[in-house]
């Protein structure tokens, strides 16, 4: 697939053009079917806001994939993925799904991913070098992009913040999937990074429209598939550190969160 790195900025653009204008119709979409979020203590809105800018993060992520990133299987199971997670996010987004049905959606989703070749199966550790998973690197490999979902969807607390970071990460990945040779994960790093970016010109404070659960569950599902194809699968050493380092802040925000909530017995 010659040109790919030549893509990745055209398909930045797209997905940044597709994502900025269909998030106010989806705000319009999201106030008719009573997917508002209201006002909390926690966050910084001041009034009902609708949601449901996952939707136009999607579209965009769609479109430019079919535009610029071959058909792989791996590439077929990661829209079949993002599409299922989206759905569910919707619902829930609507119609409080509760804890169970939406964990059930995301293992569901990570596992379409996995079956579709999105695995890892060794990774290089310094000081510790090659380690071959074998069949029990698709059971880390589900837990781990259930995690990265729950990770981004934790740190959507405030105004630009989910979207902010997903963009940044998402830069950086594309970067450090191209110096892997790894074009294909490239080129969706640079479209998810267009498309959470194009959601978040409608997103800096004060939001006109949140991402909702669909759209930062889509996300961290898209974020962990990139990290799995553009570094995990190589023996460089910068494999496993540059996601780590990348995702330091949404890490540590989770772990703050939990532990905040176990404290508190929430």
């Amino acid at each position: 697939w010659p040109g790919m790195k030549d893509d990745a900025l055209l398909a930045f653009l797209v997905a940044l053009a597709v994502a900025g204008l269909l998030t106010p119709l989806v705000a319009r979409l999201a106030r008719r079917v009573g997917a508002v979020d209201g006002i909390k203590e926690r966050g910084l809105a001041r009034e009902a806001t609708p949601l449901l800018g996952g939707l136009a993060i999607f579209a965009a992520v769609l479109v430019a994939a079919l535009l610029f990133l071959p058909l792989s299987q791996s590439v077929k199971g990661i829209l079949g993925g993002a599409a299922l997670i989206t759905v569910v996010g919707a619902v829930d987004d609507w119609r409080d799904l509760g804890a169970g049905p939406k964990l059930a959606g995301q293992v569901v989703a990570a596992l379409i991913l996995v079956l579709s070749g999105v695995s890892m199966d060794i990774v290089t550790l310094p000081f510790v070098g090659r380690i071959e998973f074998g069949n029990a690197g698709d059971v880390l490999t589900l837990v781990g992009l259930v995690a990265i979902m729950n990770v981004v969807n934790f740190s959507d607390g405030i105004d630009g913040l989910a979207a902010g970071v997903c963009a940044i990460s998402a830069a950086a990945f594309a970067v450090i999937a191209f110096d892997l040779s790894k074009d294909s994960a490239g080129v969706l790093a640079a479209i998810a990074a267009g498309a959470a970016l194009g959601f978040l010109v409608h997103n800096f404070h004060p939001a006109s429209v949140f991402m909702g659960d669909c759209g930062s569950n889509l996300l961290g599902l898209l974020l962990g598939a990139i990290v799995v194809e553009g570094s995990l699968k190589t023996n460089a050493l910068i494999a496993l550190i540059g996601p780590l380092v990348v995702l330091a802040v949404p890490f540590l925000d989770t772990g703050f969160v939990v532990a905040k909530r176990i404290k508190y017995r929430r």
